[in-house]
């Protein structure tokens, strides 16, 4: 396992649990790997039949990562949304109808993303072992709408904080006797804030949206779990997208009936199913 670890610049004066943050990505490499033949569940030997299930396999495991991703994105989004909101205060331009407005989009998303997992969740189905296997439609919508929405969350956050957390000298400048008096003096936005609360925002906001730590962040949110065109694949295989053209067909007068329409897709279970057929026949 080769790792890629992320820092902060260290703090020597404003201690804060998000200056403590890091992040270890793996590089993993497996070279020369013994798998018990009881851990082999598809070969591909002596049953080509079992090779279109050999994708299945593989992204029903990508499936439970993204179903993840939708309680956890929302987190992040919210914290996002927190620190838009909080350095809108220290600003002194909360009240500004622009401010709202992009505040409310980062609250949207959150919501949106976590309601898809919560109704995927819903909408799941029990499989012949047990355990739960949430919508896949659901998932990937909350999943694609988490990636294509990450930059755009920093994008919020970077505008409402304003370029001040990019050029603000390091910490050391506002506790020197030289500069001190003169960079706490002129950090100052909202006069009722004090400013070493305001250096405390911003410095958050460094750690944030512009550290090491944070581009690491920013590629996570779009690629995690896979990227919004990985999701987009999914969809599109699982939507019986020919049902669906007849809603169409109906209201614009091609059929004269309209046909049953009960959300079509191709659910896991439908393909497990299928799968543990095949295995019985062989």
């Amino acid at each position: 396992m080769l790792i890629r670890p992320a820092y902060h610049h260290k703090r020597k004066y404003l201690k804060a649990p998000i200056a403590e943050l890091g992040d270890a990505e793996s590089f993993t490499i497996f070279d020369d790997v013994f798998v018990p033949r009881e851990r082999v569940f598809l070969d591909g030997k002596g049953d080509p039949r079992q090779t279109p299930f050999a994708g299945f396999l593989a992204l029903l495991f990508a499936h439970y990562h993204r179903h993840s991703y939708t309680g956890c994105k929302p987190a992040i989004s919210e914290v996002l949304a927190s620190a838009a909101a909080l350095v809108s205060e220290y600003s002194d331009i909360e009240r500004e109808d622009h401010v709202r407005d992009k505040i409310s989009h980062l609250i949207g998303t959150a919501e949106l993303v976590f309601a898809a997992g919560q109704m995927s969740a819903y909408r799941g189905e029990r499989s012949g072992s047990g355990t739960y296997i949430p919508d896949e439609v659901l998932t990937n919508a909350g999943r694609r709408l988490a990636g294509e929405e990450i930059y755009n969350e920093y994008k919020v956050v970077a505008d409402l904080a304003g370029g001040l957390c990019s050029t603000m000298p390091f910490e050391e400048e506002f506790f020197s006797e030289d500069t001190g008096a003169l960079a706490n003096k002129y950090l100052m936005r909202n006069p009722k804030v004090s400013s070493e609360n305001q250096h405390r925002c911003f410095r958050g906001i460094e750690n944030m949206i512009i550290s090491e730590y944070a581009g690491v962040m920013q590629s996570a949110g779009l690629h995690g779990g896979g990227s919004p065109q990985m999701e987009t694949i999914t969809m599109m295989n699982r939507y019986d997208v020919e049902k669906l053209k007849g809603i169409a067909k109906y209201l614009f007068g091609i059929e004269k009936e309209l046909p049953k329409y009960d959300r079509p897709t191709v659910t896991p279970r439908k393909m497990l199913e299928k799968y543990r057929k095949l295995m019985s026949e062989k």
